[in-house]
């Protein structure tokens, strides 16, 4: 059997993956590092994003406390949240967003805990 005929191939198609992986990543949308303004409470979202990474702590004091992790690829945000102890709420689900501009992203957060339900806010630097 000639190995070529197979190792070759899959070589190629390895290195292939791993291209796009790397162009994937590389394509991650500006920093969002800072402090962002959400929703009509105005409550304060800090991110920090290390590459695609990122990392939220939304406080809205004693109403409502969560975090959430997840990536932005692309312009859009993809995570999973729970609330914190703080405000005394126990839920989690999922966080979608787009960035709009350099100071403005929208967030769509759905409520694994409580059947799914879905609220949105757009947050400004």
């Amino acid at each position: 059997m000639d190995f070529r005929k197979f190792y070759i191939p899959t070589v190629m198609a390895g290195l292939a993956l791993l291209t796009s992986a790397n162009k994937a990543q590389a394509q991650t949308t500006s920093d969002l590092t800072g402090t962002w303004y959400c929703g009509s409470t105005r409550g304060v979202n800090y991110i920090r994003q290390v590459g695609s990474e990122l990392w939220d702590l939304s406080d809205g004091g004693y109403q409502y406390t969560n975090t959430f992790n997840g990536t932005v690829l692309n312009g859009f945000i993809n995570a999973t949240w729970a609330d914190l102890p703080k405000a005394g709420y126990t839920n989690y689900g999922y966080v979608s967003g787009k960035v709009l501009s350099a100071t403005q992203i929208t967030l769509t957060y759905t409520y694994a805990s409580a059947g799914g339900s879905v609220g949105s806010e757009t947050c400004t630097r």
